[in-house]
């Protein structure tokens, strides 16, 4: 017969918050396999913002990956707000020139996960989890894992880090699909080089600027050396996927400024991602307490207008990590009560970010939302002049 596989820890997800747990464990000694339900990693057309909280989080697991991943990003320097006629709004250094912020591309973030992984851990491509059985024979592995098409694989802990769709939590905190918040999200990434020369604010490199108007709003930024990416969101009502998605983008954002419809014909149609907004509301227990638990966006899916949603899955990571750091995983008691300590922990902390991530992202749409980024980032920018005046008088 055939031997079961078998691993100290199974994660499911290879976002960057299931790669950051991944390095985090296998530091603690464990055996890690991590099971990815898409057959490649490719550069999918996204980026992220990561703050100092989520940089600090990822240098408590790996320092010199927090620094090398950092040097991918870029900091906006310059920023520039208008509406979609053009009209400008703000134009001027961004308020976020000189903090740790940076645009991150999604995929070398991953990417960069990926590649300095331990050698502890294994990763499985076109592995879709269906389920996992408890075994009762105390001389067994107390997990068996169930893929479509692949073979079992015996675990003796199981994370689901698979996103707002989660399978896990489908199984543990069985509370249905995740919440349609009625918005649709359209993101691209391309080489900059395909759209030089460029104007202000990308002449010079690390840029961002926003569109705002008609309750939609399309974003574009720096978001590495050689790298620009953009976001569009609109108000939509349906989940479905258009059958043709350049076609909708350019529908959605007809007759904007230009260099909106410059920037989509430029992209790769195929690394074009769509995808509805959704969130849930907060629960109590994420697991069963004992051998299964969650995180990132399938412990806590909130909408992205907190810019969060990276930083929490490394925060998660973390804190798993501390709690499990010395246990000897075949001590059921021990592994339920560190799992049922982190889940109490992090609970504490995203709960309350849900609904106000939820409340953000209704007033995202707002007719007057151009005019009121235009005054916090005057605010913001005076705030942060004054702030290096003090410091260098």
């Amino acid at each position: 017969m055939t031997q079961t596989p078998t691993f100290d820890i199974a994660i499911i997800g290879a976002g960057p918050g299931g790669l950051c747990a991944a390095h985090g464990l296998a530091n603690l000694g464990f055996s890690v396999a991590v099971f990815e339900r898409a057959r490649a990693l490719r550069p999918i057309g996204a980026a992220l913002g990561l703050a100092e909280a989520g940089y600090k989080a990822l240098a408590l697991i790996n320092a010199d990956l927090a620094t090398k991943v950092r040097a991918l990003g870029a900091n906006p320097q310059r920023q520039l707000l208008m509406r979609p006629n053009g009209e400008v709004l703000f134009s001027d250094e961004s308020p976020l020139a000189g903090t740790p912020f940076t645009w991150l591309a999604w995929y070398n973030l991953q990417t960069s996960l990926h590649n300095t992984l331990p050698p502890t851990v294994s990763l499985h491509l076109n592995h879709k989890f269906v389920n996992f059985t408890k075994v009762a024979d105390p001389s067994q592995v107390p997990l068996r894992l169930h893929f479509e098409n692949q073979p079992e694989v015996g675990a003796r802990l199981l994370i689901g880090a698979d996103g707002y769709h989660s399978a896990v939590r489908s199984l543990t905190v069985g509370d249905g699909a995740p919440l349609y918040t009625g918005t649709m999200t359209w993101r691209g990434i391309l080489p900059r080089q395909i759209l030089a020369p460029l104007a202000e604010p990308f002449a010079e490199g690390a840029g961002f600027q926003l569109v705002v108007g008609d309750q939609k709003n399309f974003w574009i930024m720096d978001a590495g050396p050689e790298v620009l990416a953009w976001g569009g969101t609109a108000l939509h009502p349906t989940t479905e996927k258009s059958t043709d998605v350049l076609a909708m983008v350019l529908q959605v954002f007809d007759q904007w400024t230009p260099f909106v419809e410059r920037l989509i014909r430029a992209t790769d149609p195929t690394t074009i991602v769509e995808t509805g907004v959704f969130d849930r509301e907060p629960v109590s227990q994420w697991g069963d307490r004992e051998r299964i638990t969650l995180l990132g966006d399938a412990a806590h899916p909130i909408r992205p207008s907190l810019g969060l949603g990276t930083t929490m899955a490394f925060e998660d990571a973390v804190a798993l990590t501390k709690k499990l750091n010395g246990l000897n995983l075949q001590d059921t008691p021990s592994v339920a009560k560190a799992l049922t300590d982190y889940e109490e922990e992090r609970i504490a902390i995203t709960a309350p970010l849900q609904p106000k991530a939820r409340q953000q992202g209704e007033a995202s749409h707002a007719s007057d939302l151009a005019d009121q980024l235009k005054a916090d980032f005057e605010l913001a920018l005076a705030a942060r002049r004054q702030q290096e005046m003090t410091i260098s008088d």
